[in-house]
C-alpha cells in the first residue's frame, strides 16, 4: 500500500463512513452475545504461513412475522 497514498484522497466524508462501518461490525445483527443455553458453538479456523484465524459462532432461528423461519449464524 506504500505505493498507493491516501494523502489528499480521504476526507472527512471517508472518515465518518469508516466510523460507521466499525460501529456496525460489531453491533447487532452482525455480533451477538453468546447463548449459554446448551446451544452447540461452531469453531471456524484457518491458517497458512502467514498467520491463523478462527470464528466461534453459534446458530440462531427467528420466525418473522409472515410465519417464515430463518436460521443465521453469528
Amino acid at each position: 500500500l506504500e505505493a498507493w497514498k491516501l494523502e489528499g484522497r480521504w476526507g472527512e466524508k471517508h472518515t465518518q463512513a469508516f466510523l460507521k462501518l466499525k460501529e456496525l461490525m460489531v453491533s447487532e445483527p452482525l455480533l451477538r452475545s453468546p447463548r449459554w443455553d446448551g446451544s452447540h458453538f461452531i469453531v471456524t479456523t484457518d491458517g497458512c504461513k502467514e498467520g491463523f484465524a478462527g470464528v466461534l459462532a453459534q446458530r440462531f432461528t427467528t420466525q418473522l412475522e409472515n410465519g417464515n423461519v430463518v436460521e443465521k449464524i453469528h
